[in-house]
């Protein structure tokens, strides 16, 4: 597996604890319908083009800006495509897969996301990595928009439950 450049050192660690189980977790990330509901930060919605789970499989989700203003860089008047594959899942547990712009994005070439799943008194622990990011503009970029994300789905969960 090839990333962008073997230099790419920023790494992006976000945690946030859920009241609800690593089973409903994990299917948010990895069902399409769920996936489409929450993925993104509130700037934008988005549409599940591609969601193959299993290893190896390609992904490719398109966020469409809903208003103006964005945390998360790029052109905020047009749709941006995130794409990728998947390295290696564990049901309920983990999520590892590349995570690169195809469409209005910062061109980074692909990077390495993981999603970590774990119980706790109150719910479920998220650990998100994201790795081989080039610059500290792209990890601050990032970091805006998978903040935005996990909050979403803090509401999913919480509208669901």
């Amino acid at each position: 597996m090839t990333f962008v450049a073997e230099t790419a050192t920023q790494t992006l660690n976000l945690s946030r604890v859920y009241n609800a189980s690593r089973e409903v977790i994990y299917n948010a990330w990895t069902n399409p319908e769920i996936l489409g509901l929450w993925f993104g930060p509130h700037s934008h919605k988005c549409k599940v083009e591609k969601l193959e789970i299993r290893e190896g499989g390609e992904y490719q989700i398109r966020m469409i800006p809903i208003v103006d203003d964005s945390d998360c860089g790029g052109d905020t008047t047009q749709d941006s495509v995130c794409a990728g594959k998947f390295v290696s899942l564990k049901a309920d547990e983990e999520i590892v897969m590349t995570f690169d712009w195809i469409e209005n994005g910062l061109e980074m070439g692909p990077t390495l996301l993981t999603i970590k799943l774990t119980d706790t008194d109150n719910g479920t622990k998220l650990d998100l990595t994201h790795e081989k990011i080039p610059t500290t503009e792209a990890a601050e970029a990032h970091k805006g928009g998978w903040e935005g994300s996990l909050e979403c789905l803090a509401e999913y969960l919480a509208a669901d439950s």
